[in-house]
């Protein structure tokens, strides 16, 4: 991949096709999934020029942001990847609602970031 976008008006570029990684580690949405299969998804995705990859708390509640810090550290091309995680959604029993306040947004973050543990 040749061309290259920026994201918004921060200093990040990246390749114009990301994968989104739902499918990765998302077992409450696709409760079928074989998490190797969205491992070699994810490596093939950053051995074909992929540099932006999307996950949530949300998919799995963390287990893709795992599996994708798994495969990042394997790789050893953490310093060439974006990764990019969103925040705000909570489950309260059975059913999901929205938390949009500071202090959650930060907890959500901080989750993310022990999620993805394994990159650092």
């Amino acid at each position: 991949m040749t061309k290259q976008t920026r994201i918004g008006q921060t200093d990040l570029v990246v390749n114009p096709i990301g994968l989104g990684t739902v499918a990765v580690g998302g077992h409450n949405v696709y409760p079928n999934l074989k998490e190797e299969v969205g491992k070699d998804l994810v490596r093939a995705a950053i051995n074909h020029g992929v540099n932006f990859l999307d996950t949530a708390f949300f998919y799995g509640t963390g287990r893709s942001e795992e599996l994708v810090g798994e495969v990042v550290k394997e790789a050893g091309k953490r310093h060439e990847l974006i990764l990019a995680t969103k925040g705000g959604l909570i489950l309260v029993g059975n059913d999901v609602a929205m938390d949009n306040s500071p202090a959650f947004l930060k907890q959500s973050v901080e989750d993310s970031l022990k999620g993805c543990k394994q990159i650092t």
